[in-house]
């Protein structure tokens, strides 16, 4: 196999590519050694329970199914982040397994009211969700608990010998999970730079495979293009999940430590992507030479292998030798910055620094579900949530909940299943009702819990074609069906993340080893599974789009507004380091929280990016792009106004542009639509800026850059522009930001709004109609020995003014609109030498 670079795979090579891939495919390893543990835990655990039914005498098969169903749950369902955590759930767990049972037991032998406790079991085991990770758990085992006693059979007088497999099992599976093979936080968070770390490696791969023949006109570029950018997604993924593990107990040994990794990620992502980004331009430039193209190439390969010290010497060489044309020093600052941001990440997380007390405390900006992203849930949450919802149709209910909503969704789909599949078999119905009861499990929108349903329904079809020539050609020898199952559980648990359709296939496959071991198997009985999984997945796909329902469209507009509100915010952060200068402001930290929102809005983006999630939908697909787009563009903001030096004084219209643009995307996500022109206006007035070869030229161009990509997000003005607004911000003599009162008045005389400036001394107005008004602002006592001042301002759109600096008291300012006639306008003192008329 040839690579881009010329290199030959050897056993060594092989060895590498695929431990990096593994790696890059899950980060920190948390699929595989989950699947790991829970595949060791149930073999471990039904060679113990099959011991105990040896020495007790009694038959093995319900305590060999207790202690596999124990053991898997415990192993896998867990997701407290501590060990006295998960000691405390896993203790639970018997509790709600044997409640679940009892509860079974109690009622069995009314079949109408049996089937009516079903129901109210799938309620509460859904409704116990609402209390966290460990009532998710304990939810699930008690349906569990209930399932089983139906589906073995039990007798009430079998109860009581139900306990002690119980125990052994649950007694083990702590030994097992907590001490022999406990994980550990910090491992965790090292395996997941080792992930960061093989993701920037197949981000320099495809980089190379793009330029490796230079081929402007190669049909597969765009293909290739595609494969970078889905790259750069994938790092910055990855690049979060670190930032959530930094937050887990004992992942790091203080939260200085935990600010140090943080940006030192924070700089390596951001340098990874100017690497491609400078290997992309000198490539494609005619005048670059060959030498300085090989160079380039070789710090793709120095990447692709990790090979960091040779990383430094290419660029260090290109940066000392003074031919070097400005493109090729461009890429060797971007390696170098990548090598020493790698070295840092590497040092620093083995070592063990005191905490400074000054510093506050380290906060992620996600808290990770069981090692991974969270799901859509949190959003979803929001949208129905009286004070933070988006007002959607679907709120007809507003005080309803997400888990009060799917409780009630999933109960009714489950007597819905319940009637459908008792009328195909009256012996596995249960088959339906789980469908139509794990169609509500990890999902929170429509277009999820369809998409769930159908995955599952596929995954069962291709299972059952795989299993039916395959159990007859395995045969009845317990040991090979045995390590079949494990083996299918193992793939299920590893790649559920992955494809749950996959999952589902394996799950079946051992299913159907399963009843081979118990002499069941027969076709007709695989084909009766897929029957009552179809139903019940249709059952779930109904109840989700008629009853409650949670819109895909309106989860979205809820993840749009939430990405434009930290992007808000960490535009504000911008603005008050532009303003004050220093560091209180976390800009890091801003841009990640930035990034957990952009996960959010991907995820639930995605089945809008197609039409009947088949064919693609080039309007979903370009909101996508854009969202990808302005946190990229945000991200580079935040490091370059992290990096510059602060001169004496910024230029008025880079603050004033800075602020405006906040103000916009502000209004933006509160759904109002900024006017034609107005983010063209803030680029505008960075254009001179932008052109010139000053320190802040960079700031400047990203500005720009972050305001046409909102421009081009947002489209055209909606109903909100026919209003225009007016927007400024009040500064002292000094440059400080002054409280003030602001008033709008019009020609006639008229007092039209009247405002106060916000903590960084800004104030937005919005007048009844386009025109002339005189803004007037007065300085509240006790904020300094600014003078009022007032001036003419003509709004015919919504427009960029800049910064207005008060003059030092005693310039005093004569104003009587009350007594102004309506066939001239109020005389006033203005305080600037000349007035501001901005059409």
């Amino acid at each position: 196999m040839q690579l881009p670079s010329g290199d030959v795979m050897t056993g060594r090579t092989w060895w590498q590519a695929f431990r990096d891939r593994a790696l890059a495919s899950d980060p920190g390893l948390v699929r595989l050694i989950s699947a790991g543990r829970a595949v060791l835990a149930i073999a471990t655990a039904l060679g113990l329970e099959l011991l105990l039914a040896e020495v007790t005498g009694r038959p093995p098969l319900i305590p060999l199914m207790l202690g596999a169903v124990l053991a898997m749950l415990s192993a896998f369902g867990v997701l407290d982040p501590t060990r006295g955590g998960q000691a405390v759930t896993m203790c639970f767990l018997p509790l709600f397994l044997l409640a679940g049972m009892a509860l079974a037991l109690a009622v069995d032998r009314n079949r109408p009211l049996s089937l009516a406790t079903f129901v109210l079991v799938v309620f509460v085991a859904v409704l116990l969700r609402r209390f966290g990770p460990r009532f998710f758990t304990c939810g699930m085992v008690g349906f569990m608990g209930y399932f089983f006693a139906l589906f073995l059979g039990l007798r009430p007088e079998q109860l009581p010998d139900l306990l002690p497999p119980v125990v052994l099992a649950i007694a083990w599976v702590l030994l097992l999970t907590l001490v022999l093979l406990p994980i550990r936080n910090d491992r965790v968070l090292r395996r997941m730079i080792w992930s960061f770390e093989a993701r920037l490696a197949a981000l320099a791969e495809a980089t190379a495979r793009l330029h490796a023949d230079g081929d402007r006109d190669d049909p597969d570029r765009d293909d290739a293009q595609r494969r970078i950018r889905s790259r750069l997604v994938q790092l910055n993924e990855t690049a979060l999940m670190i930032d959530g593990q930094l937050g887990t107990p004992s992942a790091v040994s203080d939260d200085a430590m935990a600010r140090t990794l943080r940006r030192a990620v924070f700089d390596g992502e951001l340098a990874a992507g100017a690497l491609v980004d400078a290997v992309a331009r000198l490539v494609d430039d005619p005048a670059a030479d060959a030498t300085h193209r090989q160079a380039a190439v070789d710090l793709l390969d120095a990447v692709r292998h990790r090979d960091w010290d040779r990383l430094h010497a290419v660029a260090d060489a290109l940066t000392h030798d003074d031919g070097t044309p400005v493109r090729a020093r461009r890429l060797a600052a971007d390696a170098l910055v990548l090598a020493a941001v790698r070295a840092e990440w590497a040092g620093t997380a083995g070592t063990d620094d005191p905490a400074d007390g000054s510093e506050p405390e380290f906060a992620p900006a996600v808290e990770l579900f069981a090692g991974a992203l969270p799901g859509s849930a949190p959003t979803v949450q929001r949208v129905h949530d009286p004070d933070t919802g988006t007002g959607a149709p679907e709120r007809r209910f507003p005080r309803l909940s997400l888990n009060t909503r799917q409780a009630i969704q999933a109960a009714l789909a489950t007597a819905a299943a319940v009637a459908v599949g008792d009328a195909l078999s009256s012996q596995r119905y249960y088959w339906a009702v789980l469908a139509a009861f794990i169609a509500f499990t990890g999902t929170a929108t429509v277009a999820e819990t369809v998409r769930k349903a159908v995955h599952r329904t596929v995954g069962t079809l291709v299972g059952l074609l795989a299993a039916i020539p395959l159990v007859p050609l395995i045969g009845t020898n317990v040991a090979v069906v045995i390590t079949v199952i494990l083996a299918s559980v193992f793939g299920a648990f590893y790649l559920f993340r992955v494809s749950y359709a996959v999952m589902i296939f394996f799950i079946t496959l051992m299913l159907g080893e399963l009843y081979a071991l118990l002499g069941s198997f027969t076709v007709d009985l695989m084909i009766l599974r897929l029957t009552e999984t179809a139903a019940g997945g249709a059952i779930g796909c109904l109840v989700a789009v008629l009853v409650l329902p949670t819109r895909t469209l309106t989860a979205d507009r809820e993840a749009r507004r939430a990405l434009l509100t930290a992007l808000a915010d960490l535009l504000d952060a911008v603005d008050l380091r532009l303003r004050r200068g220093g560091h209180e402001t976390d800009l890091a930290a801003s841009a990640r929280a930035l990034d957990a929102a952009l996960h959010q809005a991907l995820l639930i983006g995605r089945p809008l990016g197609r039409t009947w999630m088949v064919a693609p939908n080039p309007w979903g697909v370009r909101r996508l792009t854009s969202y990808t787009a302005l946190a990229h563009h945000a991200r580079h903001l935040a490091r370059t106004v992290d990096a510059a030096a602060r001169p004496s004084e910024y230029p008025a219209a880079l603050t004033a542009a800075c602020a405006r643009l906040r103000d916009l995307v502000a209004a933006t996500a509160h759904g109002r639509a900024p006017a034609p022109g107005a983010l063209t206006a803030v680029a505008d007035l960075l254009a001179p800026i932008s052109g010139s070869a000053g320190e802040l030229a960079p700031l400047a161009r990203e500005v720009g850059l972050l305001a046409a990509e909102l421009d081009t997000l947002t489209g055209s003005a909606g109903e909100d522009s026919r209003v225009p607004a007016v927007t400024r911000r009040i500064q002292s003599p000094g440059r400080e930001p002054v409280s003030a009162t602001v008033t709008l008045v019009d020609p006639t005389g008229r007092q039209v709004a009247r405002t106060d400036t916000d903590e960084r001394g800004c104030f937005t107005i919005t007048p009844e109609a386009p025109g002339t008004y005189l803004v007037v602002a007065s300085p509240r006592p006790g904020t300094g020995s600014a003078a009022p001042h007032g001036e003419y301002v003509r709004v015919d759109r919504d427009v960029v003014l800049p910064d207005l600096v008060l003059r030092p008291a005693p310039i005093t300012v004569t104003a009587q609109p009350a007594t102004v006639s309506r066939s001239r306008r109020p005389s006033c003192a203005i305080t600037s030498s000349r007035s501001h008329v901005i059409r």
